[in-house]
């Protein structure tokens, strides 16, 4: 377990703001920064990053924590994970773990270091007796020693156990390899067997460089001429891009990524100069992934094999990145070749040309490989157009909405009027038949939030607050265990991801609430303690009538005047 001062320490050396600035477009909004919520659909940015307390807060939909918070929630990490993530970040050495509580069970350490091994034996295995025939594959497709050695390729031998053993040697349990996706149990009997056999081995890293999962090429007749690692605690599908760890800066200083489909597509472009590409992974790109190239990238340019089911995959990727704000470029290669096979053939020159011919989404819409359609024939050029507003409609900037619509109006000869009258009748369509229910604005604060808003940014005003109101004065147990523990008792707010998951919300709407000047904030504890006041009086009133009524109830005539000359409000006063 990793100690609390620790991760306090870990805490302090991160800037919350650089952090969730590498995930998210931040905009300076005074003392605080800005963004679209990416844990739940808004327009309006609510998201709010506060520098000064560390923390982040969003006032649509409640999220809020510390660094290690965000990262949990955004990146699906374990709380050790993310810990680990902002320690080697920041620089801060962590103590060793001991013991096999629910933490450490829970840690994706092993994982890692499963997958560091299993790369190990691979590249072992390549470069010894047993690689022969994978190095003549890899010789073949022009694949040189050292594009290898940068792309850390291995080999698989044709055994049953043969990672299995090497991780049994280091003290592996099938379990664990089991939950890495490296082993699968037998059907029958017990005990495990090899994902990966006679295969040409790819790892598959995250953007640190980390070792999540593994690409297997097959080397004989398969069936299947690629597997995958399935989804394990490291390796979600559609959520990581192949080689973005190793493109990553030339992407930042060029703008632009190339994403295409295969991993030996991405590997044959680095070797001919294009370090800005990546690959999909064999699908579709998905929202995520676009996201991911988002933090790195101004435009993309998508490459898929130019058969139909890559023009496809082209298209669908389009219809559900297209409020992904990238400028998008699609390139088809000619002659049917992928990129691997075309970068090869015809080398650099040809295939920088064919990047600068790429087409923007009404272009590419509007050829008839994609659509299917003769556009010099009015009545298909009308489904053609039909098509593509569906899409234009879906984009939810109005800036880049008409910067699509003026385009198609130039492209079509339909005038921009008709084109816009289509699309807003269609968002207008969409909107009816699909859009939720507006969500509720939120309640303005309570009295108890006020004064713990204030208390939580002045001391002074906590100690006027703590002598003058009560807990049972709070009927929020959450605020009650916030104000007893923070505000009475004066501890520091530390970690916030160490505290129970009820109260993190709560609190960073507390933390992240605007500051008041010192005559406002004087003005408002004045109002709220005259509320809660008169709110302690009518409870007290209402406790001793309803004990006077029990009173009397039982024939305690004199036991019920008892409890109205001792009330408080009758202190001081005669028959």
């Amino acid at each position: 377990m990793i100690p609390d001062e620790v991760i306090a320490e870990v805490l302090a050396h991160t800037d919350i703001v650089g952090l969730i600035g590498s995930y998210l477009p931040l905009k300076s909004a005074g003392r605080t920064h800005k963004a679209l919520c990416p844990f739940h659909t808004e327009k309006t940015p609510s998201f709010t990053v506060n520098p000064e307390r560390q923390i982040f807060h969003c006032f649509g939909c409640g999220e809020g924590g510390d660094a290690i918070s965000f990262l949990v929630k955004h990146e699906h990490l374990g709380f050790l994970e993310a810990v680990r993530v902002l320690a080697e970040r920041a620089g801060v050495s962590l103590p060793a773990e001991r013991g096999g509580g629910p933490a450490a069970a829970d840690s994706r350490v092993p994982l890692y270091e499963v997958h560091r091994l299993a790369l190990q034996h691979y590249r072992d295995n390549l470069g010894g007796t047993h690689g022969n025939a994978a190095r003549t594959y890899l010789e073949g497709r022009g694949v040189s020693a050292e594009l290898i050695e940068r792309f850390a390729l291995g080999y698989a031998l044709p055994r049953w156990d043969g990672l299995l053993q090497v991780l049994k040697t280091n003290g592996y349990h099938d379990r664990v390899l089991e939950t890495a996706g490296l082993a699968i149990p037998r059907p029958k009997g017990t005990g495990h067997y090899d994902r990966f056999r006679n295969r040409l081995m790819i790892p598959i890293w995250d953007v640190s460089g980390k070792v999540i999962g593994f690409g297997g090429r097959a080397l004989d007749s398969a069936e299947v001429k690629y597997i995958n690692s399935p989804e394990t605690p490291l390796y979600r599908k559609g959520a990581h891009l192949y080689g973005l760890n190793l493109a990553a800066k030339a992407i930042r200083e060029q703008k632009t990524a190339i994403v295409v489909e295969g991993y030996f597509d991405a590997i044959m472009l680095h070797a001919h100069g294009f370090g800005n590409a990546v690959a999909a992974l064999g699908t579709a790109l998905t929202t995520d992934q676009a996201r991911l190239l988002a933090r790195y990238a101004q435009s993309v340019v998508l490459l898929f094999d130019p058969d139909a089911a890559g023009v496809g995959a082209a298209r669908r990727s389009l219809e559900h990145l297209i409020n992904v704000d990238l400028e998008w470029r699609i390139v088809v290669l000619p002659d049917a070749l992928d990129p691997d096979a075309f970068v090869r053939t015809h080398g650099r020159d040809a295939f920088t040309a064919a990047l600068a011919g790429g087409v923007d989404l009404v272009d590419f819409f509007l050829d008839r490989r994609v659509s299917g359609l003769n556009i010099g024939d009015p009545v298909q050029l009308a489904k053609c157009v039909d098509g593509l507003i569906e899409v234009i409609a879906q984009i939810e900037s109005p800036v880049r909405r008409e910067g699509y619509l003026t385009r198609l109006a130039q492209r079509s000869g339909i005038t921009p009027r008709t084109l816009f009258e289509a699309i807003a009748k269609k968002r207008t369509l969409t909107r009816t038949e699909s859009q939720p229910a507006p969500a509720k604005a939120a309640a303005p604060p309570s009295a108890e939030e006020h004064l713990l808003i204030l208390a939580l940014q002045s001391p002074e005003l906590a100690r006027r607050i703590a002598a003058a109101l009560l807990p049972e004065d709070i009927g929020d147990s959450v605020l009650r265990q916030i104000y007893t523990t923070y505000v009475q008792a004066g501890q520091t707010c530390g970690p916030m991801s160490l505290l129970p998951p009820e109260v993190q919300p709560r609190l960073s709407a507390l933390l992240a609430a605007e500051r008041a000047d010192d005559e406002a904030a004087a003005r408002i504890v004045d109002d709220c303690l005259v509320r809660i006041q008169q709110r302690r009086a009518q409870r007290d009133r209402t406790a001793l009538r309803q004990a006077m009524e029990s009173a009397e109830r039982q024939g305690n005539q004199s036991d019920a005047l008892k409890l109205l000359a001792n009330h408080p409000s009758m202190k001081g006063k005669t028959n």
